[in-house]
């Protein structure tokens, strides 16, 4: 193997990584990505790669893959901020209105049924949710309500961490094998991520609100159903009362899904600016990808970058 051919197969290897967004090794801190402004992880390394001999088509920005065949990943553009509001679409193509209005039809009559399979329990969560008048008064009602499902497999409720009332509020989908056990959200591996990424942009557990859509961990870490998302939203939708943020971060589709009152999948939604009204309370709301999701597919961390910047440009 000539020295070329192993250069050629280190540059390759790089160009793999940054498009990972890993440029850096491991570090104990989060690194301030802020300094760098609108410019996403991993952009100095592709750009160094394409000054770089034989790694890549400046006419095309194909990169080599081997064997002389080329594939072409799409460039992200630097500094992601065309925001989108609900019915508008940011980059060129229109957003559907017809897609979204049967999407959130669909959705409604999906929630109108689950309600109406909640009965009692669901009149229930009104009563102790409305009753409430402080974080505190609505984590015992929790305690006391008996009307879902979830209670009977979980050992703890996981209510909330972070500030009891802050501008961002971030709602994920569900407590997981780790918070089921501390009896707070977002403790765990996605937890640890997601505080990291928060940390990128300059924000820590103590300028923000971190909840769920549901409050006990479903059974071998399921999606939650309808029916158990609609039984817990009365709670949700007074939390966001009590807590007053001006922002939402929704991570994940069953969290967008949930609180949006659609049927369309995360990768439609996230990106996109919505104007939201929860429980009397109108906030903006940024659906964005799962921390857990990202650890699943490393590649999908340059979408959550961009999405963390529209977030830090409309906090400032």
């Amino acid at each position: 193997m000539t020295l070329g051919n192993v250069r050629d197969e280190l540059v390759e290897l790089l160009a793999w990584y940054g498009e990972l967004g890993v440029d850096c090794a491991v570090a104990d801190e989060a690194v301030d990505w802020l300094r760098h402004g609108d410019v996403a992880p991993g952009a100095a390394v592709r750009q160094a790669l394409r000054a770089a001999p034989n790694s890549r088509s400046p006419e095309t920005g194909a990169e080599r893959v081997g064997g002389g065949q080329t594939s072409r990943r799409a460039e992200a553009p630097p500094g992601f901020e065309v925001q989108r509001r609900s019915g508008k679409a940011a980059t060129g193509s229109a957003a559907n209105p017809t897609a979204s209005a049967a999407a959130a039809q669909a959705a409604s009559g999906l929630r109108q049924t689950a309600a109406g399979a909640g009965g009692q329990g669901a009149s229930e969560a009104r009563r102790l949710a409305e009753e409430a008048k402080t974080l505190e008064q609505l984590r015992l009602g929790l305690e006391e309500f008996e009307g879902c499902s979830l209670r009977a497999t979980a050992k703890n409720t996981c209510f909330y961490r972070g500030a009891e009332t802050a501008r961002l509020m971030i709602i994920g989908e569900a407590p997981g094998r780790d918070e089921d056990l501390a009896g707070k959200p977002f403790v765990g591996r996605a937890g640890k991520l997601l505080d990291l990424m928060l940390a990128a942009i300059g924000i820590g557990e103590s300028d923000v609100h971190i909840t769920n859509v549901v409050y006990w961990r479903p059974p071998g870490n399921r999606t939650p159903t309808l029916q158990e998302t609609e039984s817990c939203r009365p709670f949700l939708e007074r939390q966001v009362q009590l807590v007053a943020p001006e922002f939402v971060l929704l991570t994940g589709g069953a969290a967008a899904k949930s609180v949006l009152e659609t049927t369309e999948g995360i990768m439609r939604l996230r990106g996109k600016w919505k104007e939201l009204k929860i429980g009397g309370h109108h906030v903006r709301a940024l659906p964005t990808l799962h921390p857990a999701y990202l650890l699943r597919t490393p590649a999908a961390k340059r979408q959550a970058w961009r999405d963390l910047l529209m977030l830090r440009k409309a906090l400032d």
